[in-house]
């Protein structure tokens, strides 16, 4: 076992003072801006909803516009939901 150390003198431990006791912060927001976090969330599923609309147009060859265009709107989408979920739990 661990033997004690003594204090010498008579020593006391110290208590911290107030001023080096950190100062809770008033009124804390969690999260962004809403309307931030609202804009990239709707562009986000706006996204995503439209590059699904284009996929059912798509040639099933892939020879026309849309099945070039419809994973530019799905990875753009889902891409986006990553810095809306960030903004949303930002401190």
């Amino acid at each position: 076992m661990a033997k004690k150390q003594r204090r010498q003198d008579g020593e006391k431990a110290s208590k911290p003072s107030r001023e080096t006791l950190p100062r809770p912060v008033p009124e804390q927001r969690e999260g962004g801006s809403p309307l931030k976090v609202r804009l990239l969330w709707i562009s986000a599923f706006i996204l995503i909803f439209f590059g699904y609309f284009f996929l059912t147009k798509a040639d099933p060859g892939g020879r026309n516009g849309w099945s070039a265009l419809s994973p530019v709107f799905l990875l753009a989408g889902y891409l986006l939901i990553i810095p809306a979920i960030s903004a949303t739990y930002r401190d």
